[in-house]
């Protein structure tokens, strides 16, 4: 479900680098977890915007997933959260771009 709505992100931004993080990349998720996203754009926009347009991308059945935009100069070890999530995270990033080339999106 998450690398098909990456897959979709991909086609609108210009992304450069997505995970999955917290629960389902540590595996303590449930049936009602919310699916958290990281999401690295090569964006200037205002990240609030970029998010909200992001949540509006997810289809009906994508409804747990949660689009957590980051600009490229701001995904770094030194923001506290990207740290994070570079150390634990699952990078969904090579595989989605590989297969939307494959399938021609």
């Amino acid at each position: 479900m998450a690398k098909k709505y990456i897959r979709e992100v991909i086609c609108t931004y210009d992304v450069r680098r997505a995970f999955i993080y917290e629960s389902y990349a540590n595996g303590t998720n449930r049936k009602d977890s919310d699916i958290d996203v990281a999401i690295v754009l090569n964006t200037e926009d205002d990240i609030l915007d970029v998010q909200v347009q992001l949540f509006q991308l997810r289809s009906d059945r994508e409804l747990l997933i949660e689009p957590h935009p980051f600009r490229t100069s701001d995904f770094n070890e030194s923001n506290p959260v990207a740290s994070e999530i570079l150390r634990t995270g699952i990078e969904l990033t090579d595989q989605v771009v590989a297969r939307s080339a494959y399938q021609g999106k």
